[in-house]
């Protein structure tokens, strides 16, 4: 299929009055251009901007949006273009002839005769989000969040007005919101804008820094000995050093928000230096990183978008399923980190709506999908997972006398390496202080001398 041509139109900036050149896209059709879907929600779409000034805004252009796979037609027109209900209709059905013109026979289905017609551009850019599962719930949330995180950006020169906000607000300084921040960072730099970009890794440094969770999440990353932080230059030294490209993916998709504007900048200047001293080969070496690179953030990020798409359907399947419990078991090799990433953040868009009742049921199905996971671990790992999460040394007795005939030294070796494999600190603590009474039950049964 074509790609659908802007059109160039020329305007005077507001502020300074100096002429603009811009591209104005009427139709988005995310069946042949599915990155401009992205661009659309980020607000990127029909924005112009003032080479002489630095002004930028949105045109006031009409839009028609497209989605096959979701069976969506929006229009919107802006109340700026003074447009007559007739014209309206008439321009909403020549871009929907436009539409169908390219669309085979068999896609041409009774929703495209009756595009939906937005009254304004965010309920517009809602419907699309609403589409994909999210919603207003988590709409309002994200909206929430985008406002805080524009309040904590212009607070950044001042110390001592962003140490403020965030005393005041350090509640709502959580996992999602640092996640956001991550994203448009990434969203920023693919953009090319590298100032603002900038801008954001500066606040999540110090968000880092002055907020509890920020806190948490650092402690964590000191803590983590397999993965520990690294800075641009060790990072670098680190995937040069990768002997594979399966090793090289590995390191990215763990250090991904190190390989950032300031990454490639630093990785640039080492090789322009390189260039300048002579050295081909390294030169050559670090050209090839830079490509691969590129290439590879590119596919894990979409990979990582697909995903948490795939966990966001099936969410919302197992929540439509008349038998819960069959559904998962049906799909259990389904449920992945993605999912319970997904789970999560609609569990908080609940609590903080106050939907108690949507909540609980949450919580419910995604202890049931933990349950029926655990019924296929071996019986050594079920009783491990047991004894962590036993309230006390009675229960973990308990425990010990029922699965009698699985407490052995096989046990005890299992505990030991899973100790030192987990990330989780405190599972890995919890498990060595296991270990104790499981070597002294099994002493006090094998009776004295023994």
């Amino acid at each position: 299929m074509p790609k659908l041509a802007s059109q160039p139109v020329h305007l005077s900036c507001p502020t300074c009055g100096a002429p603009i050149h811009a591209d104005v896209q009427n139709l988005v059709d995310v069946g042949l251009e599915p990155e401009l879907k992205g661009r659309l929600l980020r607000g990127q779409v029909n924005v112009a901007h003032c080479d002489n000034c630095g002004s930028e805004g949105i045109i006031a252009a009409p839009l028609v949006y497209h989605d096959p796979d979701k069976e969506l037609l929006l229009a919107f027109i802006p109340p700026e273009t003074q447009m007559n209900d007739t014209a309206q209709q008439q321009l909403i059905g020549q871009l929907t002839n436009v539409v169908m013109s390219y669309l085979p026979p068999e896609k041409r289905k009774g929703y495209l005769l009756l595009p939906k017609v937005m009254l304004t551009y965010q309920r517009f850019v809602e419907t699309i989000l609403q589409a994909d599962g999210i919603t207003p719930e988590m709409i309002a949330g994200q909206r929430a969040r985008l406002e805080l995180l524009d309040r904590l950006l212009q607070a950044l020169p001042d110390e001592e007005t962003l140490r403020a906000i965030v005393a005041e607000l350090d509640d709502r300084i959580d996992e999602d919101l640092l996640a956001i921040l991550g994203a448009s960072i990434q969203s920023h730099q693919q953009d090319g804008q590298f100032e603002r970009a900038q801008d954001l890794e500066e606040l999540r440094g110090r968000l880092l820094e002055l907020s509890t969770h920020g806190r948490q999440v650092a402690a964590r990353m000191l803590a983590s000995e397999e993965h520990p932080p690294l800075s641009p230059e060790e990072l670098l030294d680190k995937l040069l050093a990768a002997g594979s490209e399966e090793e090289l993916a590995a390191l990215v998709g763990w250090y991904r928000s190190g390989v950032d504007y300031g990454f490639y900048q630093m990785l640039t200047e080492r090789m322009d230096a390189a260039t300048a001293a002579g050295h081909v080969q390294e030169a050559q070496q670090l050209r090839e990183l830079r490509e691969t690179l590129l290439a590879l953030t590119e596919r894990l990020d979409a990979e990582a978008q697909e995903a948490l798409e795939r966990a966001t359907q099936l969410l919302r399947e197992l929540l439509d399923a008349p038998e819960p419990e069959q559904f998962i078991r049906e799909h259990l090799g389904d449920f992945d980190d993605a999912f319970f990433i997904v789970l999560g953040a609609n569990l908080q868009v609940a609590e903080q709506a106050g939907r108690q009742d949507v909540r609980e049921a949450l919580q419910k199905l995604g202890g049931m999908v933990l349950e029926i996971a655990q019924e296929r671990l071996p019986p050594e790992v079920r009783l491990i997972r047991q004894l962590l999460n036993a309230p006390d040394d009675a229960a973990v007795t308990a425990l010990l006398h029922e699965h009698e005939p699985l407490v052995n030294e096989n046990l005890l070796l299992l505990m030991r390496d899973l100790a030192n494999e987990v990330d989780d600190e405190a599972a890995a603590a919890r498990l060595r202080q296991l270990v104790e009474p499981v070597e002294a039950w099994l002493r006090e049964r094998a009776g004295p001398g023994k």
